[in-house]
């Protein structure tokens, strides 16, 4: 099943923790996945509509395009 993002999905810091290889927090998750995302990664609190994603810091070029 899968789930559909608002805007798009973001990776969580758990995400990060878990694969800081290829997950950072914050940044759009895979191009593919970006608008509907396997249910199971949000139940697991991997990845975040970016609209309820609270940024510090820096703004981002997503930011700007959105």
């Amino acid at each position: 099943m899968q789930q559909t993002a608002k805007t798009y999905w973001v990776w969580t810091a758990k995400a990060e923790k878990e694969n800081p290889q290829r997950s950072k927090e914050g940044d759009p998750i895979w191009p593919h996945y970006q608008h509907k995302a396997p249910a199971e990664w949000l139940e697991r609190g991997l990845i975040i509509d970016s609209t309820e994603f609270e940024r510090s810091g820096q703004a981002d070029l997503f930011e700007f395009l959105s």
